[in-house]
């Protein structure tokens, strides 16, 4: 029997997913602190995942840009997708890779509501050596809008003040953003990989040039060769 290849990715799609869904679950409860920051579990996963060997990409993008699609190149079975958000794989032949939210294909499709979920699942996994050495996370969230003097920028949007001003994406030396772009009629779906001065992204000096296909392999093996 041919043994299954080794697991290089792990997709957290999306972030936002997750803190809504954690927002959602302490409503429900008398003793809720209308007050709690719910944006520090973004900060102490990130931290969990850099202990546990993994380096971190981060997607940020409006809904619908391909942050989900971005999947569809990985190579099979070396990506655990965490579907935080409880969808479909929008992609042709996803379902056969990942299953469907009511029948995931194990180990490589994971519902999970809480940041506790997934760390649980990628422990397990790394007690049976499932992981790569050189491993990667990709975590996506979606973009808010914000006012810094008379300039409109962008970041990761969470929830809670002070996760705010954390500045999250400052720990991570990768953060691209997903837009669609219109080219002879076509539709484009991109990642944008430079700084433009109004929001978070950024990456590695030279390796990307500024706009690239939306292709996680693609960037998952610049980073391997970097």
């Amino acid at each position: 029997m041919t043994p299954l290849p080794k697991i290089r990715t792990i997709t957290v799609d999306t972030l936002t997913g997750i803190q809504n869904e954690i927002y959602m679950q302490e409503q429900k409860k008398a003793t809720h602190d209308k007050w709690k920051d719910y944006g520090q579990g973004i900060w102490k996963f990130i931290s969990y995942l850099k202990n546990a060997g993994f380096h971190i990409i981060l997607i940020l993008g409006d809904p619908g840009t391909g942050k989900s699609s971005g999947m569809r190149t990985l190579h099979p079975k070396t990506n655990v997708w965490f579907n935080a958000d409880n969808k479909y794989a929008v992609w042709k032949g996803g379902k056969n890779e990942y299953g469907t939210t009511a029948k995931p294909i194990a180990p490589y499709h994971i519902v999970p509501k809480t940041y506790q979920d997934i760390i649980k699942n990628i422990e397990d996994l790394g007690k049976k050596g499932a992981f790569e050495e050189e491993r990667f996370a990709i975590l996506t969230g979606h973009i808010e809008d914000y006012k810094s003097g008379n300039a409109n920028k962008q970041r990761l949007k969470v929830l809670g003040n002070l996760a705010t001003k954390m500045q999250l994406e400052g720990r991570l030396e990768t953060v691209l953003y997903s837009e669609v772009i219109k080219e002879a009629g076509e539709t484009r779906y991109v990642l944008t990989t430079e700084n433009s001065g109004f929001n978070t992204a950024r990456s590695p000096m030279d390796l990307f040039d500024s706009i690239i296909d939306n292709d996680y392999q693609f960037v998952i093996d610049k980073l391997l060769s970097y």
